[in-house]
């Protein structure tokens, strides 16, 4: 009896070891419409990492390490995850990561959901392949181009919640 028990407390362990290591990175917890000090506060980044202050600026970029943003998502160390900011509003997460061969496309399909129309371009040698779907409230695109030995996989989460913020800022870049 005792032996059942020390067996089933192992096997829970590993299970709840095995579910925190394949967990991956959800961006979705930066949610769609936080203020720009909010994220910083939440990456708690230092200063170095903070645009200077505009007195109503439209639009603000957030630099940040992808290590800090996914600690335990390999694929982002050395990536820089760019957060845009309309109106003091997150509105779009970029990254672009340079590498071997494919891994973002992978990650995102396990975070946001399988494309079914991947071109058979995305599956050269050298890749050239661009994807767009959308996920509950996000509009995601995709990239991969194939560069000198090495392929470049980029991509855009959009939130489909704040396009009056896009409308809005684009009249105001025309209007300049």
């Amino acid at each position: 009896m005792k032996k059942n028990k020390i067996l089933i407390c192992a096997l829970l362990i590993q299970v709840l070891f095995i579910g925190t290591v394949q967990a991956k990175c959800s961006l979705e917890r930066f949610k769609f419409g936080i203020s720009y000090n909010t994220l910083m506060s939440k990456l708690k980044l230092d200063a170095e990492f903070m645009q200077s202050e505009e007195k109503g600026a439209a639009k603000q970029i957030l630099f940040a390490p992808g290590e800090v943003v996914c600690k335990n998502e390999k694929i982002f160390e050395d990536v820089p995850v760019d957060f845009i900011f309309l109106y003091d509003k997150l509105v779009e997460i970029q990254v672009m990561r340079f590498s071997e061969s494919l891994v973002l496309i992978d990650w995102l399909e396990s975070v946001y959901g399988e494309n079914a129309n991947k071109p058979n371009s995305l599956y050269f040698q050298q890749p050239n392949a661009q994807l767009y779907w959308e996920s509950s409230n996000a509009v995601i695109a995709y990239s991969a181009e194939y560069f000198s030995n090495e392929v470049m996989e980029s991509f855009i989460i959009q939130s489909l919640n704040h396009q009056k913020d896009f409308e809005r800022f684009n009249k105001e870049l025309k209007d300049l």
